[in-house]
């Protein structure tokens, strides 16, 4: 019988335990509460009675959860947004009419997410190699810069699919007008899936940064 490499595993749960580690680094327990909270409420008020009354709930929620986070001493800024966001949403319900119109946001971020992704995949500069060095996760010199364009054209790759699954999914149910449905997807592909998708992003080019070292610092020393 083949015999199991243990570090295997103990790679596996390590890898893990940094994915949730960054997950709540970027806050991914309260992104969970600010978009998912709303979110149902704007439901719970669409299914009773119509999508006014779904947006008067999500308004009044997402307001309760900015104090709640104020209170325990969390960025306004971030509050702010967030409760900017479901403003926005709701804003769309009185533009379009319908309740459906409270996920038209979301479709034109992931149209646009898609489109931005797939653009820069094709014309060879993956926008994930970009927005690393932007953020400092990717070193601005590399001994193989060809490896890290490789990289991030898988990385990138996996953003491209990311958004244009939610357009696959969500698309259909909106132009079905199966709000309820529409709604329950979103909240398994909005905020926390992004989230987790972050954190997954940054652990695989950190990680292959230790798999492949080559900062500033190796480039110099190679013309010493």
């Amino acid at each position: 019988m083949e015999s199991i490499d243990p570090s295997v595993h103990i790679d596996q749960r390590s890898g893990a335990a940094e994915m949730w580690g960054k997950f709540r680094t970027l806050g991914g327990l309260g992104h969970l509460v600010d978009g998912a909270a709303p979110a149902v409420g704007f439901l719970i008020g669409y299914a009773t009675v119509d999508a006014k009354i779904g947006v008067l709930i999500a308004l009044v929620v997402a307001c309760a959860v900015a104090g709640y986070r104020l209170l325990r001493g969390d960025s306004v800024k971030v509050v702010a947004i967030s409760v900017a966001v479901v403003v926005v949403f709701s804003l769309f319900v009185g533009i379009t009419g319908e309740g459906r119109g409270f996920y038209l946001p979301d479709l034109i971020i992931c149209a646009a997410g898609t489109l931005a992704f797939g653009l820069t995949l094709l014309s060879g500069r993956p926008l994930s190699h970009w927005i690393s060095r932007k953020v400092g996760l990717e070193p601005a010199a590399h001994a193989d810069p060809q490896q890290r364009i490789r990289l991030h054209r898988r990385v990138t790759l996996a953003w491209f699919v990311f958004w244009a699954l939610h357009l696959v999914v969500m698309v259909p149910l909106y132009v079905a007008n199966q709000v309820v449905l529409l709604g329950s997807v979103a909240l398994i592909l909005g905020k926390p899936a992004l989230v987790v998708m972050l954190a997954a992003s940054w652990l695989w080019v950190r990680r292959s940064l230790n798999q492949h070292p080559g900062s500033h610092a190796a480039v110099a020393g190679s013309r010493a």
